[in-house]
């Protein structure tokens, strides 16, 4: 039994200073990729159907970055490569529901209007998806410096 707390310090460095980065970085990319894809240019309005697009596409990178921490954050000093997939259920059940509830979100016309977004086109899906390895390459150099740091000072 752990005698820590769920969210300390050191976890909160992680999200905030390593992941949240990495995250935001490639969502703000794939809005931006997929308006320069739709035609947009510096300077100019995106017509209210690409900006719709792009947004829907920036919601995808979202909720992919936030699963992708989701499994990063299943341990504190491995890598993720190295945790059994189906070790935590209740984990992919989740994830589960939160890829329905994305397809529901960008998929379902009227619901993605109300959100103010729709349904990325395939290099929007492309460039979401980049979240994925971005995030879990951030969580790998971060426990690595961390184990470094801690053989050194050993």
């Amino acid at each position: 039994m752990r005698n820590k707390r769920l969210v300390d310090r050191a976890v909160l460095l992680r999200v905030f200073g390593v992941l949240g980065p990495a995250e935001a970085g490639v969502e703000m990319a794939a809005f931006t990729l997929v308006l320069i894809a739709g035609g947009w240019t510096w300077g100019i309005t995106p017509s209210a159907g690409l900006l719709a697009v792009a947004s829907g596409t920036a919601f995808t990178a979202v909720v992919l970055g936030q699963l992708a921490t989701a499994f990063a954050c299943r341990s504190e000093s491995r890598w993720i490569g190295r945790l059994r997939l189906g070790g935590n259920r209740l984990l992919l059940g989740a994830v589960a529901v939160e890829c329905a509830a994305l397809l529901g979100f960008v998929g379902i016309p009227p619901v993605a209007r109300v959100l103010g977004g729709d349904f990325p086109p395939l290099v929007g899906w492309a460039v979401a998806a980049c979240v994925i390895p971005v995030v879990v390459l951030a969580d790998a150099t971060h426990k690595a410096i961390r184990a470094w740091r801690r053989r050194v000072a050993a």
